[in-house]
């Protein structure tokens, strides 16, 4: 009576099924009244202990914690190790789960309900066995296997995928010829007992074996990737922003260099330990003067970090394959600089334990749209944020020496992140660079000898490159505009084109975080954007 309840703990059993499952055909004349009576027993027996009996509609119902009952605890180790994407860690749990048992299942009972449960089971612990089995082959465990499964063969001379992985096991332990003569044992038993030819599947590893194919050899163990770059070595701020990640796909967007990136790695490293698989990264090269990065190039770099050999042409194939890498797996994936949700879609894995940072300077309104990403914008650096950046670059001694300097520094690099690194990298003193930025009116004094990729000018063009010829002419003539803000209107007049026309390439530029819109009808260029729209009307 107690196992007809626990098999279906904390589940509504029917008094019919109760009798079935505890006597089967042999239910005794007063079949209600001892049912009743075996309640009764089992409720004095529970009494005082976190385990009851109640009569529900439809039935009973024993209450009690799953992980108290061996069998609930055996399938929640099953169904975790199933989810598990490392192969050592879904070991752990399968061994757990099967260490469990201690003999035959209800041993000494005996009806018809019992006995096709024991025999159900049975069935699943030998099929948990033999993936054990195969995690132990893929981790390259194979010579530990050996006598122990020329035991299990014996005992189950006609079971096709445990003749299988023994073959496997001897042959990467050096033995071919054994290997080769267990698959013909095993052809000639199938024969005899039953006159049929090994399973195709089984076939194929002989063949395999053969050949000493590639994909039979011992597995190189595939270390999980780290591909996010190291994070800058001085961060401020986005607290808020920091607190916002780690949804299944957020969307990074803001004007160039604000520390879009930077975030993002941040944000991983700091969270690597959350994420045992390994971090997956590249840059899309979205805004570079070059072509874009293509998702089938991405994928191929991505499917090869994650150790797969053979990899299909077609992107669709791709994406496809990498998405079934990843199942299971608890990863970071950061695509860095996207230009188009077409480009960043394919790159996405499945929902399950996964986590994608995208950094754009577009607003990627497809992917939030269509898939739920999540947008953080992330906007220019406080005053305060800026001067302590400066002081943890500088030193705080230099900074506080030279205050008044360091608030205009920060106030003409207006809050960029790689503004102020660059301008830190500056060897003339804080009030010198200062007056080189306020005496060129450009951004010559942000530039980096050696490194014009990195300059502050390169990155606002990538951003400009991207924009419609009407949608870059405007930004050039709002440049000259002499307010610190404007209206659809003014952008209307300079533009020569109808207000309407006008307000569509203000949204342009607002996506592109060309400008900002900080109210309605009211648009900001931050100084450093101003410059550089002057100099291209130069």
């Amino acid at each position: 009576m107690l196992a007809a309840l626990l098999v279906d703990a904390n589940q509504v059993v029917s008094a019919e099924q109760l009798l079935e499952r505890a006597w089967g055909d042999g239910v005794p004349r007063q079949g209600r009244d001892t049912l009743y009576t075996y309640l009764s027993r089992l409720r004095r027996v529970f009494r005082g202990l976190d385990v009851e009996i109640t009569r529900r509609s439809g039935g009973y119902v024993l209450a009690v914690d799953p992980q108290a009952v061996d069998l609930h605890r055996f399938h929640r180790l099953l169904a975790q190790g199933r989810a598990e994407g490392g192969l050592a860690a879904r070991l752990e749990l399968f061994d757990r789960a099967v260490a469990l048992w201690r003999g035959e299942a209800f041993a000494g009972m005996s009806t018809p309900w019992l006995d096709n449960v024991r025999e159900n089971l049975e069935k699943e612990r030998f099929g948990v066995e033999l993936d054990r089995v195969d995690l132990r082959l893929a981790l390259g465990l194979h010579g530990e296997l050996v006598t122990e499964l020329a035991a299990a063969v014996r005992e189950h001379p006609l079971d096709e995928r445990l003749t299988s992985q023994f073959m496997l096991a001897l042959y990467r332990s050096g033995r071919q010829a054994e290997a080769l003569a267990v698959y013909q044992g095993l052809r000639d038993r199938l024969a005899d007992a039953l006159g049929v030819d090994p399973l195709p599947e089984v076939q194929r590893l002989h063949t395999a074996l053969l050949r000493q194919a590639r994909e039979v050899a011992t597995p190189v163990e595939v270390q999980p990737p780290a591909q996010v770059p190291g994070g800058v070595p001085h961060f401020v701020g986005r607290a808020e922003a920091l607190r916002e990640l780690g949804r299944p796909v957020s969307v990074i967007v803001g004007t160039g260099g604000v520390g879009k990136s930077a975030l993002a790695a941040h944000w991983a490293h700091l969270h690597s330990g959350d994420f045992p698989d390994g971090q997956l990264y590249v840059n899309l090269r979205g805004y570079d003067a070059a072509e874009p990065m293509t998702a089938s190039a991405a994928l191929e770099g991505f499917l090869r970090a994650l150790g797969v050999e053979r990899i299909p042409p077609g992107v669709a194939e791709r994406s496809a394959l990498y998405r079934s890498a990843l199942a299971g797996s608890r990863m970071v994936v950061v695509l860095d600089n996207a230009r188009s949700a077409d480009q960043v879609r394919p790159l996405l894995p499945g929902r399950d334990g996964c986590v994608v940072l995208v950094t754009s300077q577009d607003d990627l309104a497809g992917l939030v749209v269509r898939d739920g990403a999540h947008r953080i914008t992330l906007g220019r650096l406080t005053e305060s944020e800026a001067l302590e950046l400066l002081r943890q670059m500088l030193g705080a001694d230099r900074v506080d020496a030279e205050f008044p300097a360091a608030v205009e520094l920060a106030r003409r690099c207006a809050g960029l992140p790689l503004a102020l690194r660059v301008a830190a990298e500056r060897p003339a003193g804080l009030a010198d660079l200062v007056a080189e930025l306020n005496g060129l009116g450009d951004l010559d004094a942000l530039d980096v000898p050696g490194d014009p990729a990195s300059s502050v000018r390169s990155v606002f063009s990538w951003s400009y490159r991207a924009l419609p010829l009407p949608a870059a002419r405007l930004f050039r003539l709002l440049g000259w505009h002499p307010g610190p803000d404007h209206c659809a209107a003014a952008a209307a007049a300079l533009a020569g084109v109808d207000l309407p026309g006008a307000r569509r390439l203000l949204d342009v530029l607002r996506a592109a975080h060309l400008i900002e819109q900080t109210a309605p009808d009211r648009f900001v260029m931050h100084d450093l954007l101003r410059m550089y729209a002057r100099q291209l009307s130069a």
